[in-house]
C-alpha cells in the first residue's frame, strides 16, 4: 500500500507554507517505509502533499501524485480499482473516452469530474484519498465501504492534517502523544477498540470510518456516511448450475483483479476459503502466456506441538498438490505476549490479543516473498449463515408451502436440520449460567471512569443485536456495512506489520459481495455450500467436504494450564491504568480466571504494556 500524508490550510499565505516544509519532511519519513519505489514531497497553493510508491498491479498506477487530469482537481492516496471496463463504458456513455491504459486514480479523477461527490459510493475497490481544489479551497476525503485503506486525520480550524499512516499525523508537532482518548480506553477495556468508529488511541487523531466522505472548505468541515451496499431483491435462477456459474465467474474476476503480475503470497489454512482462493490463482497464472510465470508462495500457521492440530496437514497436502511452495510455522511454543517486552511500541495502538506480535511476525515473513498476500477472509462471513431470516422471508412473502417446502428440501437433502439460528444452544447454556467470555462485563472498571464515560450503557450497545435492515440475509449485511472488516483488515496495515505488504480479500470484492447477499440463502449460504459445490473437480475432496473447524483448543487457556506463563504480570502497571481500572481487582480476576475469560481479564494488562513502553521509549515512532 503506498503511502500519503498532507497538511492543508484555508490560507494560502506563502509564510505558512514554507514553515510546513520541515514538517512535511517529518510526515514524508514516517510513510517512507510504506513505498519503496518513490518518495516524493510537494507543494500547491494551501497544500503540502507526501508520497511514497509501493508498485503493486495488476492495474495501472501513478507512480508520482499528487495527480491531475484538468490541472485544477489533484488526487492523492491509495487506491485499487476493480471493474476499470465498466467504469471506462459508462464515461464513454457521457463522452469522456479514455485508454485502457489509464491509471485507477486517474479513473476516478474523469468519474469525479463527470459525476460529481455522487460517484464515490459507487466504486469497486479498496480505496483511501483525497481530492484537492486549491482554486476553490475545498478536500474531499473518502474511505471505502469496506474499509481496505486506513485514514487518519487530525483537525485544527482551517487546518487539517492527513495520512493513510497514523505515525505521518503523529510526526505533526501540534498533535499531542500524551493526551490518549478516554472513549478509546473505555472501548477497549470492554473489548472493542473501535466500537466508536472515529476514535484512535491518541485524542488528537481521528479515523475516517468505512464508507465516509469527509469534506473541508471555508464553509466548513464535517464527515458523512455515504456508502452502504444496496438492499436487492432475492435472484431467480432457472436451475443450480446457473448459480454455480454466476459464483464462479465473479469469484475468478474478484482473484484476478487482485492478482499483481509479480511473486504474490497466500496465507493458506485447510480449510475451504484461503485453498479455493489459492486454487483459483493457479488455475489463472496456467493460463497466462508468459514464459516464467510469476510465483505463488503460501505459509501456514498452526499450533503444534502445543495440541494436535490438523490445518498444517491439510495445508501441506494441498501445496504439495498444487505445486505452491509452503512455508510451515509452528506456533505452540510461542507463549503468549511473545516478543512485547521488546517490540509492543511499535504498536501504534494497543492490541487486545496476547498473540499480536505474533501474527504480525508472519506479515514480515511474507514481505520477503513479494508484496502483495492474498487472503480467504469474509468467506465464512458471507456464505456461513443462518435459516431462520431467509425462512421467515419465504414465510411472509410466499407463504408457508414455499417456506416449508424449501426447509424439507434441505432436510432430505442433508438428512439434517440446517443452521437455524434461533439462538437455542447459546440461550439453554446462559440457563446452565455458561457466560460466553465476550458477554462478560469487566468486573475491575474504575467507578468513576465507568460513569464518566457511560461505559455500562456502552456494554448494553455492544451485547445489542444490530438492526436487520435486510429482509432475508441479515447477519452478512449487516457484517459488510457496520465496519468491522476495516477494523480487521488495519490490523493488516503497514501501519502495524512496518512492512510494504498489501493485504487484498477476493471474498469482499464488493461485485461478488453484492451477488452473494441476493442468492437463497438455503441451500447456498448453509455451509458453505456455493463454494462447495462450485469447487467440484478443483479441490481435494478431503478439503472441499471437510466441515468447518474450530481451534480444538485455546492455545492462551493450555499455556496457564502447563504452568510455563503466569496470567498475572509482575510489572508496575501504567499511571493511566491506575485511573481507569482498580488493579488490585484486576490480579485477583486473573489468579481466579478459567478458560476464555482469561481474554477479557488481560484487556487492562495488555493496556499497561503499551502504555509503559511508549512512555518508556518516548511516545510510538
Amino acid at each position: 500500500m503506498s503511502g500519503f500524508a498532507g497538511i492543508i490550510r484555508m490560507e494560502a499565505s506563502t509564510d505558512i507554507v514554507e514553515a510546513d516544509r520541515p514538517i512535511l519532511g517529518s510526515m514524508a519519513r514516517a510513510i517512507a517505509f510504506r513505498g519503496p519505489d518513490a518518495l516524493q514531497q510537494t507543494q500547491l497553493a494551501g497544500a503540502s502533499l507526501a508520497f511514497s510508491f509501493l508498485r503493486t498491479g495488476p492495474a495501472p498506477q501513478e507512480s508520482s501524485q499528487p495527480c491531475t487530469v484538468d490541472g485544477e482537481t489533484w488526487f492523492l492516496g491509495d487506491a485499487r480499482c476493480d471493474g476499470l471496463d465498466e467504469l471506462r463504458i459508462k464515461l464513454a456513455q457521457h463522452d469522456v473516452y479514455l485508454p485502457e491504459s489509464i491509471s485507477s486514480e486517474k479513473l476516478i479523477l474523469h468519474a469525479f469530474l463527470k459525476f460529481g461527490e455522487a460517484v464515490l459510493p459507487e466504486l469497486d475497490g479498496d480505496f483511501s484519498f483525497v481530492l484537492w481544489k486549491p482554486s476553490e479551497r475545498w478536500l474531499f476525503a473518502f474511505r471505502d465501504l469496506i474499509g481496505a485503506r486506513p485514514f487518519f486525520y487530525s483537525y485544527r480550524t482551517n487546518v487539517f492534517y492527513f495520512s493513510n499512516t497514523l505515525q505521518a499525523v503523529l510526526s505533526h508537532p501540534s498533535v499531542s502523544r500524551r493526551d490518549y482518548d478516554q472513549q478509546f480506553i473505555g472501548d477497549f477495556l470492554l473489548g472493542s477498540p473501535h466500537q466508536d468508529p472515529e476514535c484512535s488511541i491518541y485524542r488528537d487523531i481521528r479515523r475516517l470510518p468505512p464508507g465516509h466522505l469527509l469534506k473541508f472548505s471555508p464553509k466548513g468541515f464535517s464527515v458523512r456516511r455515504i456508502a452502504h451496499l444496496p438492499v436487492e431483491g432475492l435472484l431467480q435462477f432457472r436451475n443450480e448450475g446457473e448459480v454455480i456459474e454466476e459464483y464462479r465467474k465473479l469469484f475468478t474476476q474478484a482473484v484476478r483483479g487482485r492478482l499483481p503480475e509479480s511473486d504474490t503470497s497466500i496465507l493458506l489454512s485447510g480449510g475451504l476459503d484461503s485453498t479455493s482462493v489459492a486454487a483459483a490463482v493457479v488455475s489463472l497464472r496456467k493460463r497466462s502466456d508468459s514464459a516464467s510465470s510469476p510465483k505463488l508462495h503460501a505459509l501456514c500457521v498452526d499450533f503444534q506441538p502445543l495440541f494436535e492440530d490438523e490445518e498444517g496437514e491439510y495445508a501441506s497436502r494441498f501445496a504439495e498438490a498444487f505445486g505452491i511452495p509452503l512455508h510451515m510455522v509452528h506456533s505452540g511454543d510461542c507463549l503468549p505476549f511473545w516478543s512485547w517486552d521488546t517490540s509492543v511500541s511499535s504498536l501504534p495502538e494497543p492490541l487486545t490479543d496476547p498473540y499480536s506480535l505474533l501474527y504480525l511476525s508472519y506479515r514480515k515473513e511474507l514481505s520477503r516473498k513479494g508484496r502483495v498476500v492474498l487472503s480467504g477472509d469474509g468467506g465464512d462471513e458471507v456464505l456461513r449463515l443462518q435459516a431462520a431470516p431467509y425462512l421467515r422471508y419465504l414465510l411472509k412473502q410466499h407463504g408457508p408451502f414455499e417456506a416449508f417446502g424449501t426447509l424439507a428440501r434441505w432436510m432430505l437433502s442433508h438428512r439434517a436440520l440446517p443452521p437455524l439460528g434461533f439462538g437455542l444452544r447459546s440461550g439453554f447454556q446462559r440457563l446452565l449460567g455458561h457466560k460466553p467470555a465476550e458477554l462478560m462485563y469487566p468486573p475491575w472498571l474504575d467507578p468513576g471512569f465507568e460513569r464518566s464515560r457511560s461505559l455500562t450503557e456502552r456494554w448494553m450497545q455492544m451485547c445489542s443485536l444490530p438492526p436487520q435492515v435486510h429482509p432475508f440475509n441479515p447477519k452478512a449485511y449487516n457484517l459488510l456495512n457496520d465496519g468491522i472488516f476495516g477494523d480487521v483488515q488495519e490490523f493488516c496495515d503497514p501501519v502495524w506489520t512496518g512492512v510494504p505488504l498489501e493485504t487484498r480479500n477476493p471474498f469482499l470484492d464488493r461485485r461478488l459481495c453484492r451477488f452473494l447477499l441476493r442468492v437463497p440463502v438455503i441451500p447456498w449460504a448453509m455451509n458453505k455450500e456455493l463454494i462447495r459445490a462450485s469447487q467440484v473437480g478443483v479441490l481435494p475432496e478431503e478439503i472441499r467436504l471437510r466441515p468447518k473447524t474450530p481451534v480444538l483448543q485455546d492455545p492462551l487457556v493450555l499455556h496457564v494450564a502447563s504452568g510455563r506463563w503466569n496470567p498475572v504480570p509482575a510489572e508496575t502497571p501504567a499511571t493511566l491504568v491506575h485511573s481507569v481500572v482498580n488493579w488490585r481487582a484486576v490480579l485477583k480476576s486473573l489468579k481466579g480466571a478459567s478458560g476464555t475469560a482469561l481474554y477479557v481479564h488481560l484487556r487492562p494488562v495488555a493496556l499497561s504494556a503499551w502504555l509503559n513502553a511508549v512512555e518508556k521509549d518516548g511516545g510510538f515512532k
